[in-house]
């Protein structure tokens, strides 16, 4: 028997499932699968460009539209109003990918896909922090962990099995789906209580500084390594591969995930994402030095197991960093600047690197250093995050 209060958790963090397995399914696998299908183009080099797209209207929308969905909030409209306007331009724009005409219509396609996903997630993110107590701050981010985990396993399968246009139409049955899940959702009410402050502007910053590091790794990983299994490490099915690096990698993080969300509501956060660093680190400085499918295995699950702690911990870092519940919409959606920005940049320096070193493997392998970089130095810039103090019991 499900108590009420799992219940609750499970509910609140179902629409992290379409989200996350759109993340996986499409931008790790079907685009870049997609292009090379198209013929006459270099893959790398627009890969890079829609990705930079891409990551730009994630990081501007969301911003805005938390803005509006607070407003809306403190007038007594819910945000379910928006994440299912959202919802609708999502699934519109999935079934125009399933079937394009041409890489400038592809290209319309995706960005609507992306201009419908950020306007869902400005108006979701802010659900858990208004109607989970703050105490249960972490293990609720552990279920979000777990939701997020099982909407990247799910992208990863039926991204590595199926066609684009079939990964395609299935993200937007699963939008649809998840969309559905948010109708019965109890919100919490608006008060003037939110106005007690939670965390600070400097550790907001911090915080964000290093958000922003690791998410620049993981977009260097994520934009090119199917390149990379098609490059250097010669699959015959590269989408495969992509897929079962990830599936991979995600069974380790399932190990973490709810655990290390549940320990984090006991110590310092701070310390446990900055831990979450170190086997990720380790895992890509393995591939960078040994790249070989014999070790895909062993590092996958390495990486994971970093991974988890990190999703499952650093959503509720997030929370504990918002200065005022009265405008967590915003703040939410200025913190998802540290995962746009990287998405910005990183595919614009990896498609450079990899256009400098002709796709070899070395330059793959400065690549992977990069990364490994960029994870180690976040788990040293949270570190400078100051201890959270007794948080004020603004519950549902």
């Amino acid at each position: 028997m499900i108590s009420p209060n799992v219940r609750k958790l499970l509910l609140l963090n179902a629409f992290w499932i379409p989200l996350n397995f759109q993340a996986s399914a499409i931008l790790a696998i079907a685009v870049p699968a997609a292009l090379l299908r198209i013929p006459g183009i270099n893959h790398t080099a627009v890969l890079a460009v829609l990705a930079s797209a891409v990551a730009t209207v994630a990081m501007v929308v969301p911003p805005l539209a938390g803005i509006i969905s607070d407003r809306w909030r403190q007038r007594g409209i819910r945000r379910r109003s928006m994440i299912l306007f959202g919802a609708a331009i999502n699934v519109a724009g999935l079934l125009w990918l399933a079937f394009p005409a041409g890489l400038h219509v592809f290209t319309v396609a995706l960005l609507l896909v992306i201009l419908g996903q950020s306007i869902s997630l400005a108006a979701y993110q802010p659900l858990i922090p208004e109607a989970v107590p703050p105490s249960q701050w972490g293990i609720a981010s552990g279920y979000q962990g777990i939701a997020t985990l099982v909407g990247n396993v799910g992208g990863l399968a039926v991204g590595g099995l199926a066609s684009p246009a079939v990964t395609f139409l299935s993200a937007a049955a699963i939008v649809a789906l998840g969309a559905l899940a948010v109708l019965p959702i109890v919100e919490g009410g608006f008060s003037e209580a939110e106005h007690t402050h939670i965390g600070s502007w400097r550790n907001f910053g911090v915080a964000f500084l290093s958000r922003f590091l690791i998410n620049f790794g993981l977009t260097l990983l994520m934009t090119f390594v199917l390149f990379f299994f098609n490059d250097v490490l010669k699959f015959k099915n590269p989408a495969g591969g992509t897929g079962l690096f990830g599936g991979l990698a995600l069974v380790g993080a399932i190990v973490t995930s709810l655990w290390m969300g549940h320990v984090s509501d006991r110590v310092e956060r701070k310390y446990v994402v900055a831990l979450a660093g170190v086997p990720m680190t380790l895992a890509i400085l393995g591939f960078a030095i040994a790249p070989s499918a014999r070790w895909i295995l062993e590092l996958a699950l390495l990486f994971g197991l970093g991974y988890g702690a990190f999703v499952s911990t650093g959503w509720a870092l997030a929370i504990d960093s918002v200065p005022q519940l009265r405008d967590v919409a915003r703040d939410l959606g200025i913190w998802g600047v540290a995962s746009g920005l990287p998405g910005i940049i990183a595919p614009i320096f990896g498609g450079w690197l990899l256009q400098r070193y002709g796709s070899t493997f070395k330059g793959y392998q400065i690549l992977f250093y990069v990364a490994a970089l960029t994870f180690a130095l976040s788990s040293v810039t949270v570190l400078f995050v100051r201890g959270r103090k007794r948080r004020p019991a603004v519950g549902p």
